[in-house]
């Protein structure tokens, strides 16, 4: 659904990784223990502002993580 409204957004699934983090360049990163959608469970996340976090984040996590998940089209 949110490929359908967004379809320039890129999403990706790895299937050995449950983190959910959201990168919005050049300084914000979302770390969250919730799936995406409704959920009855506590959930907990974490809004980083920092171009430092960021870039740390994209290169030691995000970029080794996307080569190995599949995107969806």
């Amino acid at each position: 659904m949110l490929k359908l409204h967004f379809p320039e957004v890129r999403i990706a699934l790895h299937p050995n990784t449950n983190a959910k983090v959201v990168l919005v360049a050049p300084d914000t990163v979302w770390v969250s223990s919730a799936d995406f959608g409704k959920t009855t469970q506590i959930e907990s996340a974490v809004g980083l502002h920092s171009s430092i976090v960021f870039k740390k984040t994209r290169e030691s996590l995000f970029n080794r993580v996307w080569a190995e998940a599949l995107e969806i089209v």
